[in-house]
């Protein structure tokens, strides 16, 4: 019935040559407007790290400004997160940190510095959500010989679609070097990116049976670099278990498993904007400052 009556009205409405539009709050404002007051909102105390294309109009973005991305960065502070410099951002100023399948583009020493800095920058009670590949799952695919795991390859079959990553379609390779791709994409044969060492099907698994899960993938990662002309390669790697040492390291004393669309603030509740990437290969962890 009360649908009914909202299409009668708005027939009506049109009849006088106005539009009836429903306007969704898609940023949340009021819930916002709710939680902070004008001043809070105004200082954008909530960053995202890695931000790429997100933009929110109460967020502040920081990045790693790179020819990389494109036209895809939007309104970004630049910081590069393997100078392990500090971020540009307060001491006890930050309501809120989020970064989103950036760690594993980056170092683990640099991993350490941005979670020390997180837990500097947030105010008692702030909340840094964390998410990234889940490497253990990753590799059970990989084992259980598991193709649908990595669905993100059909996205690079299509001529015109992988050339700026990949020498042939993304699928078109052993999954071993598609699995390899996920966690040291220098390593990978058809991966573009420059590499001394590149692997083949045959020598992955063999690296597999010597080192086991998960000094396997220390052994990979290790062969690898930051290359400033291609910051989205993975070159590390995360678990549930490796994510709570490095925050704890950084004195976090409330660490715990979170999921999609799970956080324990309200605000990174909204899946149009938080936990978008690949939730299906994500590990979700947060900490509360």
């Amino acid at each position: 019935m009360k649908s009914l009556l909202i299409g009668i009205a708005k027939r009506v409405v049109n009849n006088f040559g106005f539009d009836v539009v429903r306007i969704r709050d898609n940023f949340n404002i009021s819930q916002y407007k709710f939680l902070f007051t004008k001043d809070e909102l105004e200082r954008k105390p909530f960053y995202n790290i890695g931000a790429g294309s997100f933009y929110h109009p109460y967020w502040t973005n920081i990045d790693y400004v790179s020819e990389w991305y494109g036209d895809l960065q939007k309104n970004v502070i630049h910081h590069d997160l393997m100078s392990k410099s500090p971020l540009p951002i307060g001491k006890n100023k930050a309501e809120i940190i989020y970064t989103s399948h950036v760690i594993e583009h980056i170092k683990e020493d640099a991993v350490q510095v941005l979670f020390d800095e997180a837990y500097r920058c947030l105010k008692e009670g702030g909340v840094f959500r964390v998410t990234a590949p889940d490497a253990e799952n990753n590799f059970r695919a990989l084992i259980n010989n598991d193709e649908n795991w990595f669905y993100w390859n059909r996205n690079y079959a299509a001529k015109g679609s992988y050339e700026s990553i990949y020498h042939r379609p993304a699928n078109s390779v052993p999954l071993s070097e598609r699995w390899l791709h996920t966690l040291a994409s220098q390593l990978a044969p058809n991966d573009i990116s420059p590499s001394k060492i590149k692997l083949s099907d045959k020598e992955i698994w063999k690296a597999i049976d010597k080192f086991g899960f998960p000094d396997v993938l220390n052994y990979l990662c290790g062969l690898c670099h930051f290359q400033n002309d291609r910051p989205g390669n993975h070159i590390s790697w995360w678990t549930r278990e490796k994510l709570f040492k490095f925050l704890t390291n950084a004195g976090f004393k409330n660490v715990y498993q979170s999921g999609f669309g799970q956080s324990h603030s309200p605000l990174m509740r909204n899946s149009k904007l938080f936990d978008s990437t690949h939730s299906q290969v994500s590990i979700y962890v947060e900490a509360v400052r």
